[in-house]
């Protein structure tokens, strides 16, 4: 509760007091009009200041959810046709905001559709790429329709729980579908200063402490680069700093000037930062949609330069300049890879980013091939070598080898063949499910019949059916990657993940391991060359209610 125990009322992202009475009219339009006050005591007057604020940077002609605690039946859809809050302060004494809202009513969820227009084309480009049109509905919307021809789907998991993106959008379609307003902001993209989340752009912006978030990614200003990227994969917050530079690889931007709000809708929010460069200025303009896994970004100078975003410190990367990205070449500690491209020719930046000389403008996206949930556990030997049952060879922790952390799993081959380490307890998976084995292998000594990182199957009684393996020779004395996807076989119900010497090696040999992962596989759609295609289909959308 807001006050006392008052219930409380929300407009969009705007938290209130419940107001005692709620106006209702009906003729050319059905208006509703809402009138209260909020006081401090018993709020704080930080948060009396920030409720004043946002009542006031409310924007018109925008669909806002409005929800109530004591009067739920009421619960509809609205625009804003005015809004008037006077503020009052008695000094050390009770701050005041007395306020009044003008609502035209739209309908409930029971009466309208929410239809999503993603007008405009797919981005200009130097690649011939058509783009894909997608698009992100809030988390617990439903009856989702795009005329007769049905868009494919795709689930993204993120800090705010499951949101379902729609691929494969038909040209000229807008999407219709139904939200009830409790749900509406489920999943939204928010911009948080200090903490607390702005209403609308006419907003008093600090330069720093602030967060653009969608929960698949969250950028807040670095601690070191210019700014953090955050992706959430596996449960969890994954931080990459990336540098954004006016002037080439000599000096990056650590600092912005100022901070302005362009849009900030739940659905697609950007923000605008400021940077003088002493004569002139740079502009960075980012951009984070709902359901996305990638931050778009525009950055502007007055004059021309060398511009380039870039990893902070430098990270094994591919370049795939001629189609528009560039991607990690192996997977992180946590088990993903950066992506990073523009819609427009780029040349490839060593540490894994983008730049381009004598330009006034450089756009791009940052995102990430996001890992899914490792299934096995210990994957990388950090504590103990539990979870792992050693066959024809001995498994302990060494840290005289480590890809990743400190320690790894040194695997001593005994008497037999095929020495291996293997995940337990096997691993429930499914039928036709595709499923990733990743992980990374140091040979001290040549192996003449090689490596493997591979999937054991077994069918619901526990008895083994197949491997699906993944082998190569891997060169002594360094650590070598293993990936692969597999697809489980008919009656799979159960799998494990093995990291294995192949042949009869001899007793002695070693072998270590790090990183082994068991996983579902990346899903289509977010793999890197999926993000860019998104990236240059990514249509700017605009929410109307439509009768039913």
């Amino acid at each position: 509760m807001p006050q006392g125990d008052w219930g409380d009322l929300k407009i969009g992202r705007l938290l209130l007091r419940e107001t005692f009475k709620e106006s209702e009219s009906v003729g050319t339009q059905r208006t509703l009009d809402l009138e209260g006050q909020e006081s401090s005591p018993p709020l704080t007057r930080t948060e009396l200041v920030w409720r004043h604020d946002n009542l006031t940077a409310l924007e018109s002609g925008t669909v806002m959810p409005l929800t109530f605690t004591d009067k739920p039946e009421r619960n509809t859809y609205v625009n804003v046709d005015s809004v008037s809050a006077d503020y009052t302060e008695w000094r050390t004494d009770v701050v005041t905001s007395d306020w009044k809202l003008g609502l035209t009513r739209l309908g409930s969820d029971a009466e309208v559709d929410l239809q999503s227009r993603l007008t405009g084309v797919a981005r200009v480009n130097d690649f011939s790429l058509t783009g894909e049109r997608w698009h992100a509905p809030p988390i617990g919307h439903y009856g989702y329709q795009t005329g007769t021809t049905n868009a494919t789907v795709m689930t993204r998991t993120g800090a705010d729980g499951a949101i379902t993106v729609y691929r494969g959008i038909p040209a000229g379609v807008s999407p219709r579908w139904g939200c009830a307003p409790t749900s509406y902001l489920n999943g939204r993209v928010r911009l948080t200063s200090s903490g607390t989340e702005l209403c609308g752009i006419d907003q008093s912006l600090a330069a720093t402490g602030w967060a653009l978030t969608n929960g698949l990614v969250n950028v807040t200003p670095g601690a070191s680069g210019t700014l953090d990227v955050q992706a959430y994969t596996d449960g969890s917050w994954r931080s990459k700093l990336w540098n954004v530079s006016a002037s080439g690889s000599a000096s990056s931007i650590t600092s912005w000037d100022g901070a302005t709000l362009l849009r900030n809708d739940p659905e697609h929010v950007i923000l605008r930062l400021t940077r003088g460069l002493n004569p002139g200025r740079a502009t960075l303009d980012l951009t984070l949609r709902r359901g996305s896994r990638t931050v778009e970004g525009y950055l502007q100078t007055t004059t021309s330069s060398t511009l380039a975003v870039y990893r902070s410190s430098s990270e094994t990367n591919t370049s795939f300049a001629a189609s528009g990205y560039i991607t990690a070449t192996d997977d992180d500690a946590d088990g993903s890879r950066f992506a990073v491209g523009s819609a427009r020719t780029f040349t490839a930046h060593t540490n894994g980013g983008i730049q381009k000389a004598a330009t006034t403008s450089l756009d791009f996206w940052i995102g990430a091939v996001a890992s899914q949930p490792t299934l096995n556990s210990n994957p990388t030997f950090e504590t103990d070598t539990s979870g792992w049952t050693a066959t024809n060879a001995t498994l302990t922790r060494s840290n005289a080898q480590a890809k990743h952390g400190s320690w790894s799993g040194l695997l001593t081959a005994t008497a037999g063949s095929a020495p291996r380490a293997q995940s337990t307890p096997n691993i429930p998976v499914t039928t036709g499910q595709s499923y990733r084995a990743s992980g990374w292998l140091y040979a001290p000594t040549t192996l003449a019949a090689g490596a493997a990182v591979n999937i054991n199957w077994y069918d619901s009684g526990g008895a083994y059916l197949s491997t699906s393996a993944n082998s190569s020779t891997p060169a002594s004395g360094t650590w070598v990657a293993y990936d692969a996807a597999f697809t489980a076989p008919a009656s799979a119900a159960f799998a494990a993940v093995l990291f294995t010497m192949n042949g009869t090696p001899g007793a002695g040999v070693l072998l270590y391991g790090d990183d082994i992962r068991l996983r579902t596989a990346t899903p289509s759609g977010d793999a890197a060359t999926d993000l860019r295609n998104q990236y240059i289909g990514a249509l700017p959308e605009t929410i109307y209610c439509v009768r039913r």
